[in-house]
């Protein structure tokens, strides 16, 4: 059985200008300004590490919560996952779960920094979360959110 393998932007960048064939179809994929960096879209490794320097660092382990199925702080550990700063701001609320796992993160304390850094349209912004939740929670085919509060 083969499988296949979805290009990524940078992938996509690179095959661009090899053919008008390949041109053709990546612009079926993805817009032309994307492909030609027009409006300074990051790479998924750039954003990554963005992330890694500038949000992970703010989290206080010390501060985590384990949540029951209705939200409520349980005393032991769960499937669902609250991430805060050393302020106790809320960060991350996330769970893992094979019938219904979600990915939820503040508007304040985390999208707003993406947002002053890179100022991307909402898809980009979307894209580019996904990837980063499946690298670094390991939350695959997870639709990440952006909340005002935690849930």
């Amino acid at each position: 059985m083969s499988t296949t393998k979805e290009i990524t932007l940078e992938e996509a960048r690179n095959l661009y200008n090899s053919s008008n064939k390949a041109k053709e179809f990546l612009l079926t994929k993805f817009s032309k300004e994307e492909l030609e960096g027009k409006n300074n879209i990051p790479s998924q490794e750039e954003f990554n590490n963005f992330f890694e320097e500038n949000i992970l660092t703010l989290i206080d382990y010390s501060k985590m919560k384990f949540l029951d199925k209705d939200g409520i702080i349980s005393k032991y550990p769960t499937n669902r996952i609250e991430l805060r700063n050393f302020k106790d701001e809320w960060l991350f609320d996330y769970k893992y779960d094979s019938k219904k796992p979600h990915f939820w993160y503040s508007f304040d304390h985390v999208f707003l920094i993406f947002q002053n850094k890179f100022s991307l349209q909402d898809v980009d912004r979307h894209r580019l979360m996904k990837s980063l939740v499946e690298k670094h929670f390991n939350l695959v085919d997870t639709q990440p959110y952006i909340n005002s509060f935690p849930a």
